[in-house]
Formats: C-alpha cells, sequence, structure tokens
C-alpha cells in the first residue's frame, strides 16, 4: 500500500472512531472504557501528532472548537503528570515549540 493509501486509510478510520467516540460521550460510556485502552488512544493520538507536527514543520491545529478550556485542561495536566513535568518544565517548552512568527500579510 504507498503512503497516500496509507494516510486515506487512517483518515477513514480516524473519522470513524471520532464519530464512536462522539457517541460514546454523549452515551456517558467513556468512563466504562477499560483504562489500558485509554491510555493506548492517548497514545497513539499523541505520536500521530508530534509525528505530523514535525513532518509539516509547522504548528497543527491540535484541538477544534468542540473540545472545551476545561478538557483542554485536564488532558494537559494528564501528560505533564505522565512525564513527571511541573509549570517551569512547561515554559521551557513552550518557548522551545513556540512557532515561527509569520509576516505580516501587509509586507511590513
Amino acid at each position: 500500500m504507498s503512503r497516500s493509501e496509507e494516510a486515506a486509510k487512517l483518515s477513514e478510520l480516524l473519522a470513524q472512531l471520532r464519530g464512536q467516540i462522539e457517541r460514546a460521550v454523549r452515551a456517558g460510556e467513556a468512563a466504562s472504557l477499560p483504562p489500558e485502552e485509554l491510555t493506548g488512544l492517548v497514545s497513539g493520538a499523541v505520536k500521530l501528532y508530534a509525528a505530523a507536527a514535525e513532518e509539516a514543520e509547522s504548528e497543527v491545529p491540535v484541538i477544534d472548537a468542540t473540545v472545551s478550556t476545561t478538557e483542554a485542561m485536564i488532558v494537559a495536566c494528564a501528560l505533564m503528570r505522565a512525564h513527571r513535568l511541573n509549570p517551569f518544565d512547561l515554559a521551557l517548552w513552550y518557548s522551545r515549540t513556540a512557532p515561527a512568527p509569520r509576516p505580516n500579510a501587509s509586507g511590513a
């Protein structure tokens, strides 16, 4: 299977998964999932996001408007705790991974 076929297959699977996740959350079934399966899902999503951002050599939008601030912070804090990071570590990484400023559209 070619790289573009792999990407198309993954895109299709991700669309199906997103729909299933939304249905499970609406039904209040998220807590009934085995923790190791959630860990595997988040780990895979993090690896996919990091690889895509590095390959694109630019910032890739990490979430869309459907994710609340609370949801984003729950995951951000969990990711930091998983690697025993603290706010100081976050500040260092935040400046390291900040996107390069874009030139002004007016050319200024």
